[in-house]
């Protein structure tokens, strides 16, 4: 990966907006523990556009705070 490529990625992580959604998601699923999401239904669900959701969907997988079942998003 470039430079010019991986300095937007590094500016992503450190958004306050993704971290806010972020935090959502969480909450979300802490709320509703049986949550099955695919990434189409939580970008509307979170009213996000598919790459930020995404971003911050995989961000959440990485920590362990869920994890991906046949393209479905659930609770760890």
């Amino acid at each position: 990966m470039s430079d010019e490529q991986s300095a937007p990625r590094a500016a992503a992580l450190n958004d306050p907006a993704d971290r806010d959604l972020q935090s959502r998601i969480r909450v979300e699923f802490a709320e509703m523990p049986g949550l099955k999401i695919t990434l189409p239904q939580a970008s509307r669900l979170f009213h996000t556009e598919a790459a930020r959701c995404e971003r911050a969907l995989g961000r959440l997988v990485a920590a362990g705070a869920l994890s991906i079942n046949e393209g479905t998003f659930v609770r760890r």
